[in-house]
């Protein structure tokens, strides 16, 4: 007999102009100030405008946070706090990348709770019971976050915390795919393929349930065609639409089993040097599986069929191909052609790297990760 549960799900719309579907939520909530967290570019491209205007016909004021980048730190997230506060803000929304999401929900955690984001870092403390509503609005299709309730934050020491709890989970999903026509083609597949690694390893690792695989599998199916077209035809929105719903159904699969081996190889390079967590992530994920296909399981023969249609052995020839068909690049920033292996090596014992690591199916020891961060790091471009 196997035993699994489901996590906790939020509402979902799906389709063009869901942007307009926050106003009508709120107010039914009786919010009258919200507060929202979003992407700078959304409020460059007038994204935000229309947010704003939307709430202000129901009588809903906005305050707009913009002030951080990938990768926000813990003062930008006290910054922000203290910004919703100020506002006496009663909702939250993050509107943007998985940055700015995870910051939405981490944002709402501190307000409720009275206190700093530093308390709930690592589980310092309890995280509070009854949050304001919360809307998480994805514009890119990838990090899941907007599914998840684990919250990264980078640290004074230049390493990821995480905020985490099914607390954090907003309350209501936004998958607009017009919010997402105007990512480059690179950010596409660099973020399409993070939700491509979150699928596989979710169905793969030794945490993987049926349930979990449910969601995998068909986000595994999604993106293998809708990446490619999202990336060939960025204003086609059924192909936008597949994307988000793969990330979220990525997102799902990860909340209920972690993410696994790649995911550990990108953190640990995300600590040493600036990088896209996708195309660290994706770069990671081509590395290190011809490690799993060697040794197949069952779920990683059931996950090769639903990404490739094809078996475990021809899968890394697969993943090669569908690089080439994304046009994803083989290319890491200059400073990581200068990395010590030993410093490498160091974080993946640290404790927010040393669970995921564990997660993987097949133990990957020191040598081989070694090997793994070598075959990375020649990527750099020096």
């Amino acid at each position: 007999m196997s035993s699994f549960a489901l996590s906790p799900a939020a509402e979902v719309r799906l389709g063009p102009d869901s942007l307009t579907a926050a106003s009508d939520w709120l107010s039914a909530r009786s919010v009258s100030e919200a507060f929202v967290l979003a992407d700078p570019f959304m409020a460059s491209s007038g994204v935000t405008d229309r947010l704003a205007d939307t709430l202000s016909q129901s009588g809903i004021s906005m305050t707009l946070f913009t002030e951080f980048s990938a990768e926000p730190t813990l003062d930008v997230c006290e910054a922000a706090t203290a910004a919703a506060r100020m506002a006496r803000a009663d909702a939250i929304i993050g509107l943007g990348g998985g940055s700015a999401l995870d910051m939405a929900k981490i944002v709402g955690v501190a307000v409720a709770g009275g206190g700093r984001v530093s308390d709930y870092v690592m589980q310092a403390q309890p995280l509070p019971t009854s949050l304001p509503p919360r809307i998480a609005i994805p514009t890119t299709a990838g990090t899941g976050s907007e599914a998840s309730g684990t919250n990264i934050v980078m640290l004074e020491n230049g390493r990821k915390g995480w905020v985490w709890g099914e607390e954090t989970k907003p309350d209501l999903i936004l998958l607009d795919p017009e919010l997402s026509t105007s990512l480059p083609a690179h950010l596409t597949a660099w973020t399409g393929m993070d939700a491509i690694v979150h699928a596989f390893e979710a169905a793969t690792n030794k945490y993987s349930h049926r349930g979990a695989r449910l969601y995998a599998h068909q986000a595994l199916r999604l993106a293998a065609t809708a990446l490619p077209r999202a990336v060939a035809e960025p204003d086609n929105l059924d192909a936008r639409s597949d994307m988000l719903l793969a990330s979220y159904y990525a997102g799902r699969a990860i909340d209920m089993c972690s993410c696994s081996i790649a995911h550990a190889l990108s953190h640990a390079c995300a600590a040493l040097a600036p990088v896209h967590h996708g195309l660290a992530t994706a770069l990671s994920f081509e590395v290190s599986l011809p490690m799993l296909t060697s040794r197949p399981s069952d779920l990683v023969e059931q996950a090769a069929q639903a990404f490739g249609g094809c078996g475990a052995s021809e899968l890394p020839e697969f993943l090669s191909d569908f690089f080439d068909r994304i046009e994803l690049k083989r290319e890491l920033p200059d400073a990581f052609g200068q990395i010590d292996i030993d410093d490498f090596m160091a974080l993946l014992g640290t404790d927010e790297i040393a669970p995921i690591r564990a997660a993987c199916a097949v133990w990957a020891d020191d040598q081989m990760m070694a090997s793994f961060a070598r075959k990375l790091f020649s990527y750099a471009r020096s």
